[in-house]
């Protein structure tokens, strides 16, 4: 099985650095230009997943279209939850200074739910729970995964059996197709 891991398109708020979280903001013009021409290897009978919030529908959407097939949607694919974050600029309001410094620090401490944050053993089951479902269902057909930058880099992270909170290889760049050759085993979560 071939894994095509892909992070939305660039939003209007990736661009302003605030963050999403569950909520969404539309694809820039750019972003649909470069998601038209996006470079994909040759799959065999591809599936196409998408999260189900707008940013990454949309781009799964322009993807699907070029392969020739539908797009199939999963909450599971959802970018974590940022709870009071949600839709506010980074480091901009100071209110939320504290905050702040922690979301700073969800690389070298657990988020869990502090400042209503997803906690981290919910996201990370969200995660396996998916790849448990995609491996019996199409363990023999090539893969292609639109979701956000926290839930591509813990998948990963769960892959080179690291754990999901560590900042591993960052957030991928938008719209930039990460192609792995994949025999599904992410490790259980302890």
């Amino acid at each position: 099985m071939r894994l095509v891991l892909i992070r939305h398109g660039q939003t209007e708020w990736n661009r302003q650095k605030r963050i999403q979280g569950w909520l969404d903001s539309p694809l820039t013009s750019s972003a649909l230009i470069g998601l038209h021409n996006l470079d994909l290897p040759l799959l065999q009978a591809p599936v196409v997943y998408s999260s189900d919030l707008g940013r990454a529908f949309n781009s799964a959407a322009i993807v699907a279209k070029s392969l020739g097939t539908e797009v199939v949607v999963d909450k599971r694919l959802r970018e974590r939850q940022f709870g009071l974050l949600e839709g506010e600029v980074i480091d901009h309001d100071d209110a939320l200074k504290s905050y702040w410094q922690r979301y700073h620090q969800r690389y070298e401490i657990q988020l869990n739910d502090l400042f209503g944050a997803e906690p981290e053993q919910k996201f990370e089951q969200r995660i396996v729970s998916f790849f448990d479902d995609l491996h019996r269902l199409h363990a023999m057909s090539d893969v292609v995964l639109v979701s956000h930058g926290e839930w591509l880099r813990a998948f990963l992270n769960l892959m080179n059996d690291t754990p999901s909170w560590h900042k591993g290889d960052g957030i991928q760049t938008n719209a930039a197709p990460i192609v792995l050759e994949w025999s599904p085993s992410i490790p259980a979560i302890a």
